[in-house]
């Protein structure tokens, strides 16, 4: 039998910024995948996707679990232009142990039937359920003896303490009589890391499978605990704490180097697992497709029972069709967060999928003001959480990690002027375009601007307002932005639209910008910045706004009563679709705004309600463009999340569960007012 079991020990050593260094026993498994079966004939400790004291799943690993390890592997390997032809493939991984695994690396070598080496592929894991295939042919290997050494790029954030600019080399031999796995990890040129993964060979039977569960019992959760441990080492030693970078693509199916040009998605939700409370959970969970406040729910169950809620109150009435018992557990243990994975997972539909999102807003919400949900409340607003502060760097990765998904891709279900922010609508009747007009030229009228001012715009996205201010209202405009793709396109309509001579956009960040401004502008772009700098956006608005000028911003915002606790938290949408987001409250941002400036609130006018019909807009483009999304490179992971991504909002806006402000901001003893002819809101009935 050539499986085997390998008894050694894990060494980490840091150099940098500060010396560390800790060591751990291990027991590591050589599984031969065309020997499973005879694995598990010869004990019954060991079971391949089956309940047993050690197992291997191959639900831990990349692919398609149904297909089982070997497909999954040739398929990897095929998309490479190596062709196994049956060969031999031996994982080094750890396994299950009671239920439970810890593997951030797991290594499969492939040889063709020849004998000869055809790749390993390294398979790195993070805490945050995302993984990374790197595919190192052997014959782009450095040989070195029995050693062969790869050099390649970090794709996969996997430590808090390590940022992406860094590189591995890779020092491994085949599985033998010993077992030698090597990482360093370098950073401008210094190593800054340096892993070992060293061990014995012994046969993989009955008795030596039971002897390296004694040399290392519960070994996966005793180096969870340890990692936990070293890390807080590290923190007490000052090692500085690196915030994970978004993660979008499925790399499971791709290698590090084509990954960002091959497939476009959102990053997978992560797994879930059965556990002893599954019962108890999916009892809980069901209870938010209950009777909501408004409106009533029809749930189709995958057992083909059905279950309709009573009509407390005029509402949606949407059909939802369960497809997976897994919404139960990710809805316990995520709440909306839980939903949000769930339908992207695809275990769940509904006909009305905004109707669907906005009852179970309503639902939790009831739930919330319970003495049950109040306890809950206040148990998750003690849990202690990092530190967040937003550099110019991360705010640069944030907003072209959502907005440099491309031109061509929000030119599907934007309006022509390309303007991705709420729309105010005159009447029912009016169309986007005619709206977002509307919506630019009320914030000129706000700003009462005319020929003698010059506007900074922080945020100018594609250019939309800069071209109204300046075409229609005779303004010099300077907008800045933080997305490449946006600017480039921006400049290209300001030149065609013969408004290059007042109109100037760069590429920079608000606060780095010098110079005095008779008027500044800022729509819906305050959300990016977190709630930490707030007070310093408002600095520098005050800092940049001449005396006598005035400021308009239009910010999605959060009611006063739940920003705390949400600020404290993350939803679906900050974690997939754009990271670092944080919508501030009312109180928030006057608060930040007296303690850092001179600025006051002149007016305030919420149009939130005016954003649930764009995005209803908006998403009915975006399903009739579907065909052109996925022509663009985007799969349909990416088309579930990005539907629930526009429902979701659009849910939100028309149970006003969240707002959008417009503030004029101006200083005490300011001559300047709005002007008082602007467009006033008009509230647009909810769709039949």
């Amino acid at each position: 039998m050539r499986s085997g079991i390998y008894t050694g020990r894990v060494m980490h050593a840091r150099s940098v910024p500060a010396a560390h260094r800790f060591s751990y026993r291990v027991s590591v498994y050589a599984i031969d995948l065309d020997e499973l079966g005879a694995l598990e004939r010869s004990t019954r400790l060991f079971g391949a996707d089956r309940r047993a004291p050690v197992s291997l799943r191959a639900a831990d690993h990349f692919g398609d679990a149904e297909r089982g390890l070997r497909a999954n592997v040739s398929d990897i390997l095929a998309k490479h232009g190596i062709a196994l032809d049956g060969g031999r493939i031996v994982l080094v991984t750890n396994l299950r142990t009671l239920g439970y695994v810890f593997n951030p690396i797991a290594c499969f070598w492939c040889w063709r039937p020849d004998g000869a080496l055809a790749a390993m592929i390294a398979e790195v894991s993070n805490t945050f359920g995302e993984r990374h295939l790197y595919v190192l042919p052997a014959d782009g290997a450095t040989t070195r003896g029995s050693l062969l050494e790869w050099n390649v790029d970090k794709a996969l954030h996997v430590s808090p303490f390590f940022g992406m600019h860094q590189s591995y080399r890779i020092v491994a031999a085949p599985p033998g009589e010993r077992l030698i796995l090597a990482i360093s990890v370098s950073e401008d040129g210094a190593r800054v890391l340096h892993t070992t993964l060293t061990g014995r060979r012994r046969d993989f039977t009955p008795a030596n499978l039971v002897a390296s569960q004694l040399r290392a019992p519960l070994m996966p959760q005793r180096v969870t605990t340890l990692i936990h441990w070293e890390a807080l080492r590290l923190h007490h030693k000052g090692v500085p704490v690196v915030r994970k970078p978004p993660f979008r693509t499925d790399y499971g199916t791709l290698d590090h180097a084509t990954a960002s040009t091959e497939r476009r998605g959102l990053r997978p939700p992560p797994r879930v697992h059965r556990s002893p409370l599954t019962p108890l959970v999916a009892r809980l969970a069901r209870s938010a497709f209950a009777s909501p406040p408004r409106g009533a729910f029809e749930v189709r169950y995958p057992d083909g029972s059905v279950r309709r809620s009573a009509a407390a109150a005029p509402g949606p009435h949407p059909t939802v069709r369960i497809h997976s018992r897994n919404v139960y557990r990710r809805v316990a243990a995520r709440g909306m967060t839980g939903v949000g994975e769930a339908y992207v997972a695809g275990e769940w539909d509904a006909d009305d999928l905004p109707g669907a999102i906005e009852l179970l807003l309503r639902r939790a919400n009831a739930v919330a003001t319970t003495s049950h949900g109040r306890l809950i409340t206040r148990i998750r607003d003690h849990r202690p959480r990092l530190p967040e502060r937003i550099s110019m760097a991360l705010a640069r990765n944030q907003i072209q990690y959502h907005y440099d998904l491309g031109n061509d891709f929000y030119a599907l279900f934007l309006d022509p002027s390309m303007t991705y922010s709420c729309a105010v609508f005159e009447d029912a009747a009016t169309d986007l375009a005619s709206a977002q007009l509307a919506k630019h030229r009320m914030i000129c009228r706000k700003l009462a601007l005319g020929p003698d001012d010059h506007v900074l715009e922080i945020g100018c996205g594609w250019g939309a307002f800069a071209m109204v201010a300046a075409g229609e209202f005779g303004a010099r405009v300077t907008g800045v932005t933080l997305s490449g793709e946006q600017l480039t396109l921006a400049n290209g309509r300001i030149r065609d639209a013969g408004l290059a001579d007042r109109v100037e956009l760069r590429l920079q960040d608000y606060r780095t910008r010098e110079g005095t401004y008779t008027a500044i502008a800022s729509t819906e772009m305050i959300e990016a910045i977190g709630h930490r700098e707030l007070p310093r956006f408002f600095a520098s608005v005050d800092r940049l706004l001449a005396p006598n000028g005035i400021a308009c911003m239009q910010a999605i915002a959060m009611p006063d009563q739940r920003y705390d606790r949400y600020r404290r938290s993350r939803d679906w949408i900050s974690e997939y679709i754009f990271p670092g987001g944080n919508l501030p409250s009312l109180e928030a941002m006057t608060r930040a705004m007296a303690s850092r400036s001179q600025l006051v609130v002149a007016d305030v006018e919420d149009i939130g309600i005016h954003y649930a019909r764009t995005l209803e807009l908006w998403r009915d483009r975006f399903e009739s463009e579907r065909r052109a999304v996925l022509a663009l490179g985007f799969d349909e992971q990416f088309i579930r999340g990005w539907r629930f991504y526009l429902a979701s909002c659009e849910a939100a806006f028309r149970a006003r569960s969240i707002l959008d402000y417009q503030l004029v901001l101006t200083r005490t003893f300011n001559d300047r007012l709005p002007d008082p002819t602007r467009i006033a809101a008009v509230p647009v009935p909810a769709p039949a």
